[in-house]
């Protein structure tokens, strides 16, 4: 049998129906094309509608399946340029105190608490951005606990000498 016009528009008014061989579709679309129910059977078995719905059902799922991904792509492309941003503003600030201190400005640090919070945002920034693309894994994870520690371990240590030098020179004065 050769696809016409009037088979093409059953065809779209069964699909519309979700493509369901039952009597209730069968029989709209038979009133609604002008055509016999037995006519309807006979279109849906020839011309191989099963096929053709799963066949459509099929490309609808690809496209929404490379729709999503395209979304999925693109909401992770948005909160990594936010991220880079985030690690922009962490970075200036990360390096004022660094260059402070170098330039032996004395910083003052009380406490390191401030400069934790920092360091923690800092590194959930870096754990998110390398999940958004896939590479985080547990062994990095490690080596980043082990990193800030060491990161922690000088800062304190820095205190400390910062501190004993304050501390000798007020005595001095003192004197």
């Amino acid at each position: 049998m050769r696809e016409e016009q009037k088979h093409i528009k059953a065809f779209e008014l069964f699909y519309s129906l979700n493509g369901e061989p039952t009597l209730k579709n069968g029989t709209r679309v038979a009133q609604e094309c002008h055509i016999s129910l037995r006519t309807f059977w006979r279109w849906y078995k020839k011309l191989n509608w099963k096929y053709k719905i799963d066949q459509r059902n099929i490309e609808n799922s690809k496209e929404l399946a490379k729709k999503t991904n395209e979304t999925v792509i693109d909401i992770k492309a948005n909160y990594r340029a936010e991220i880079k941003a985030q690690f922009s503003i962490l970075k200036k600030m990360l390096n004022k105190l660094i260059e402070q201190f170098k330039d032996n400005k004395g910083i003052e640090i009380k406490d390191v608490t401030g400069l934790k919070d920092i360091m923690g945002c800092y590194e959930r920034l870096i754990k998110m951005d390398l999940t958004l693309i896939g590479e985080v894994s547990e062994r990095e994870e490690i080596e980043l606990k082990h990193a800030e520690e060491d990161f922690f371990n000088e800062i304190n240590s820095l205190i400390a000498r910062e501190k004993k030098r304050k501390s000798i020179r007020k005595n001095k004065k003192s004197k």
